[in-house]
């Protein structure tokens, strides 16, 4: 499920790698849930999650900004998907994780595959038409 595809290309080098690595944080995620649920992940899913709000922290800083810079008339409503996407996830790192460690999983991959291709495909995308649409 998470894997590059090119259709999440949007030309901008930056933002094309910062996106790899937010699939890769994603692929992490995938792999603790097909390891089995014998195992303790616990240590390794709070990491995990911690490191994809702090990645999105920063990729989202870069998005914003570039925006900002270019007068990008969709940067509020883009923001706020931003925002709805931090408070969703710290809303997953509040539950019990220990204890329904393969639910907490199944949870975020579930939300984190619709939410981040779902905004690439579409509200990335609008900015890239934004950007060819006023280049020069």
């Amino acid at each position: 499920m998470f894997k590059w595809n090119e259709n999440f290309r949007t030309g901008i080098e930056t933002i094309d790698e910062q996106h790899k690595k937010l699939i890769e944080i994603g692929a992490k995620l995938e792999d603790m849930l097909y390891a089995g649920d014998s195992l303790d992940y616990y240590d390794y899913i709070m990491e995990t999650i911690n490191e994809l709000k702090d990645y999105t922290d920063y990729h989202f800083s870069y998005e914003e900004k570039q925006m900002r810079e270019r007068n990008y008339p969709g940067l509020d409503e883009h923001r706020m998907e931003h925002l709805y996407f931090i408070k969703k996830i710290d809303k997953l790192a509040m539950q019990d994780i220990d204890s329904q460690q393969v639910t907490v999983i199944s949870e975020a991959l579930e939300f984190l595959a619709k939410w981040l291709f779902s905004h690439i495909l579409n509200s990335d995308m609008q900015y890239v038409d934004y950007l060819k649409r006023n280049a020069g």
